[in-house]
């Protein structure tokens, strides 16, 4: 497995955008499909290193000729709509139109613009389902616990995150000062668990403890143009959802909302409930591990529709 790092997006006053581009070298004779996969992170954390190899060489294996992986500008100091959907959008369409005339430049790889699916975890997921907004949206969607229906009453809830001390609200609201916003920051969670010591890890903690996050990622108020389930429709691309049944982050009953909405519209759509699994139920799973398998069902799903 190959990576090449480029740049897809330029900005006045700030540092170019970057997507990690995975590949194998091997037969070129025909053109290939190419997946998108969009990080989670609350819109507020993360960066394109969050993809799992594990799945990567899943996609490769499938007949997959590239997995992209881009970064995003990251809230608060910009909104999601402005930030993270609209540098999304711009990768999306990077790898359509772009990205096969480079790598076959630069690894021989034949990748075909017009057959490109769009996945991802939380965040990520959401990023996956807006891209159905697109003048070529994608042919197949896989969304892993992502937010959907984002006016529902469960976002302004207090989330149930483990008890934890915050630093104090000074420390925490240095992240307003991120001007430009950053494309990248590490996750809240450290392999002992919550990891609060950066000021933007703290603000992320604090706003889902209090439930005001997502009115903090919108700003404007107008959750219609964040929220994929008023693009859901019959011409929505087939979608694959994967949820756990004990989502302490994302309400399991959105998923299955969504779920049926799609099917009652005559969508080709499936989901996974993993039962008694929290958000992130794949994170540190190995292959046999039905959390494991889950997701690997959701990228088979990808493959079959191109």
């Amino acid at each position: 497995m190959e990576l090449n790092t480029y740049t897809y997006k330029h900005l006045r006053g700030a540092d170019p955008i970057e997507a990690d581009v995975y590949f194998k070298h091997g037969d070129s004779s025909s053109t290939k499909p190419i997946a998108v996969y969009y990080h989670g992170g609350n819109f507020v954390v993360g960066d394109k290193g969050m993809v799992s190899t594990q799945y990567i060489k899943v996609l490769l294996d499938l007949g997959f000729g590239a997995v992209v992986s881009p970064n995003y500008r990251l809230s608060p100091t910009i909104s999601a709509y402005d930030g993270a959907i609209a540098d999304s959008k711009d990768a999306f369409s990077w790898a359509q139109n772009d990205l096969p005339v480079k790598l076959a430049n630069d690894a021989g790889i034949m990748l075909d613009g017009e057959r490109v699916v769009t996945w991802g975890h939380s965040a990520g997921g959401t990023l996956a389902l807006l891209m159905a907004s697109t003048s070529k949206p994608p042919k197949a969607i896989l969304d892993l616990f992502g937010l959907k229906y984002m006016e529902d009453e469960s976002f302004a809830k207090p989330a149930k995150i483990p008890p934890i001390d915050l630093p104090n609200v000074e420390f925490r609201n240095k992240i307003y000062e991120d001007k430009p916003p950053p494309t990248s920051a590490p996750p809240p969670f450290g392999p002992k668990g919550p990891d609060v010591s950066t000021y933007r890890a703290a603000w992320l903690m604090g706003k889902m403890k209090d439930g005001t996050l997502l009115q903090e990622l919108v700003l404007d108020g107008k959750y219609d143009r964040v929220d994929p389930a008023r693009l859901f429709s019959p011409s929505f691309p087939p979608t694959f959802f994967g949820h756990g049944g004990a989502d302490s982050a994302v309400d399991v009953e959105l998923a299955k909302r969504a779920h049926k909405v799609l099917k009652e519209d005559g969508v080709d759509t499936q989901l996974v409930v993993v039962e008694g699994a929290d958000h992130g139920f794949d994170i540190g799973k190995m292959p046999g591990d039905p959390e494991y398998e889950a997701v690997v069902n959701g990228l088979k799903f990808l493959r079959a529709h191109v």
